[in-house]
């Protein structure tokens, strides 16, 4: 369940439930639902982080799936790597955590160190100047382009490799019609992100 939808749900239990002659009892979860974590009210970065948290909640029970822990650390502005969140979601499913709390979400999150806050521009900058200076090296030419079949292979096969699924949405819009890709421009999407 969405997290509108958990508004939509106890607006309706705060305006409706007593003027419209309905019990509490039914309309209430009853004690074996698990009860809503409250939200922290600590500084406004932590409500920024649970807000972010609340988006992955597909349930409505303020947990998250560990499938969707690396997800939602990236939203959150972390930037672990995949062989890490992995580490992360193993430990989690050894404690037998299919679904964590924010809690525990942030646990990881502060967990990750350096590799928890977002970069900053100049950081940004030099990881795509980096990452262009690597791919330069595929392009004797120096078009600025590299086919989308080369890049394919780079992303899916390379380093912390994309899922093809992910590598299709990344390169959306971006083949030109000679099957090519501005690699520049690419780069700069993904640092940025």
């Amino acid at each position: 369940m969405s997290r509108a939808g958990n508004q939509v749900k106890l607006a309706s239990i705060h305006s409706s439930s007593f003027s419209n002659g309905f019990k509490t009892e039914e309309i209430l979860p009853s004690s074996s639902s698990p009860l809503p974590n409250p939200k922290p009210t600590k500084r406004p970065h932590i409500l920024e982080l649970h807000e972010i948290f609340l988006m992955h909640d597909n349930r409505g029970d303020n947990k998250i799936s560990i499938i969707d822990l690396g997800d939602c650390l990236r939203v959150m502005g972390a930037n672990p790597s995949e062989a890490v969140v992995r580490e992360h979601m193993r430990k989690l499913e050894a404690g037998g955590l299919p679904r964590i709390s924010f809690d525990e979400c942030l646990a990881v999150y502060y967990s990750l160190g350096k590799h928890a806050s977002r970069l900053s521009s100049r950081r940004r900058e030099i990881e795509r100047d980096q990452l262009i200076s690597g791919l330069r090296l595929l392009d004797p030419e120096n078009s600025g382009f590299l086919s989308a079949k080369q890049l394919i292979h780079i992303l899916t096969r390379c380093g912390e490799c994309l899922g093809q699924v992910e590598v299709d949405e990344l390169l959306q819009g971006r083949i030109n019609d000679k099957g090519m890709v501005n690699y520049k421009d690419l780069m700069q999407f993904i640092v940025s992100g």
